[in-house]
């Protein structure tokens, strides 16, 4: 198990981009095949189409078929592409961001949501994930990504009255129908409202992995079920440092021993982690390294994110670390730009690139370097700050994008 996730660790980003681009073809797609005429042909990611004629049955009403000219395969539903991109992205960045299991990825509603106030003031989500394996619900902290992907589905899901509708979820493991609540992974289905079941997900999961080309280093190909997305969560936030006793608290595991099977160490982490591991149990650990954490390091955990605030944005470096750049936010991957502070950016490129222009005059080549490097830099968080403003506009930003 543990080699098995060690081999789709390197994969996962691979995986990610290739269900967001899949989304934004699906959505271009959608899009154009609305506005053309039967038979019109058109390009698109240099993929040629034709909008096929739109179809009227019993159970599907103005279907939007598409074929593709230069390869022998079937007509397909454009906007049941569309839908099924999304669903595919939306599952893969919320397993992956929660470590939830498939049954409460699920069981998911717009009442899952919460807000706690931090001792600055700042209201922080909280995603609260309901009982399942072993009856115990929990909460985890919510950043901004995740805020961002809950908010986009949730106003995929509203009806017009600007509420996300009631559903009775079939659930596959009682077998029976659950309470009417406002389910997020919900989707019309031959004029139905359902659910989506969990062999549909990882359907759509397998497809993703044949369309990203996951293979191992020896060609094997890869595949991904939710319960590696659980694996993997659980591996790179113990490794990032997080003491495993939170990790598991945000796992929902009550044995200390089935968070450490589901992380997969590495043998440089091994050498690294049993020296840390030493260093603290003789400064502050002498005996109670796994145990249930107390109330107030879990308070301390759940605002330990108000307290990396610098002048550019956030600082996302793991739980408990120091800066490892010094203070130089802008090269810092782990800087997240604020777009209030889009201004302070670009004065900083400004000032960058004067200082290159003397560099070059002057002929210092390390300084030319470094700064090129910044340059580089800089461009990756103005892209950033480019998305951020584009969440905001469509309303998949801030803690008022749950509501």
């Amino acid at each position: 198990m543990q080699q098995g996730t060690r081999n789709l660790i390197p994969v996962l980003p691979q995986l990610v981009t290739a269900a967001r681009e899949h989304l934004d073809h699906a959505r271009r797609l959608l899009d154009t095949v609305r506005d053309a005429r039967p038979a019109q042909q058109f390009v698109i990611d240099g993929i040629r189409y034709q909008c096929a004629s739109r179809e009227r049955s019993k159970w599907q009403s103005g279907t939007l078929y598409v074929t593709r000219p230069d390869e022998p395969k079937p007509r397909f539903d454009a906007a049941r592409l569309e839908d099924n991109a999304f669903w595919t992205w939306a599952a893969v960045e919320v397993l992956r961001r929660t470590g939830a299991r498939i049954e409460e990825l699920l069981e998911l509603t717009h009442l899952s949501l919460r807000q706690y106030k931090a001792p600055t003031g700042e209201m922080v989500p909280l995603l609260q994930i309901s009982p399942s394996k072993t009856d115990l619900e929990r909460v985890i902290p919510a950043d901004l990504d995740l805020v961002a992907v809950l908010a986009r589905i949730i106003r995929r899901i509203k009806a017009d009255d600007g509420k996300v509708r009631l559903l009775h979820r079939y659930d596959t493991y009682e077998p029976t129908f659950g309470p009417a609540l406002p389910h997020l992974f919900q989707r019309v289905t031959h004029h139905r409202l359902r659910g989506i079941p969990p062999d549909r997900i990882r359907e759509l999961l397998a497809e993703l992995a044949q369309r990203a080309n996951a293979v191992d280093v020896d060609g094997t190909p890869l595949k991904f079920t939710p319960r590696d997305f659980r694996r993997i969560f659980s591996t790179e936030t113990v490794n990032s440092g997080l003491p495993i006793h939170i990790a598991a608290k945000l796992l929902g595991h009550l044995d200390l021993n089935t968070t450490q099977g589901y992380v997969a160490i590495y043998p440089e982490e091994v050498i690294a982690g049993y020296r840390r591991f030493v260093d603290q149990r003789r400064a502050q650990r002498p005996s109670e390294e796994y145990r249930e954490p107390t109330d107030t390091e879990w308070i301390e955990f759940r605002d330990h994110f108000q307290l990396r605030k610098v002048a550019l944005g956030t600082c996302d470096r793991p739980y408990g670390t120091p800066c490892q750049h010094k203070h130089a936010c802008v090269r810092c991957p782990m800087l997240r730009i604020s777009p209030s502070q889009a201004p302070r950016l670009l004065e900083i490129e400004h000032n960058t690139r004067e200082r290159l222009g003397e560099a070059r005059q002057m002929q210092w080549l390390g300084e030319v370097a470094a700064l090129d490097k910044s340059l580089r830099h800089i461009a990756k968080k103005k892209q950033q700050v480019d998305l951020r403003r584009k969440q905001a506009d469509v309303g998949e930003a801030g803690v008022e994008a749950l509501d």
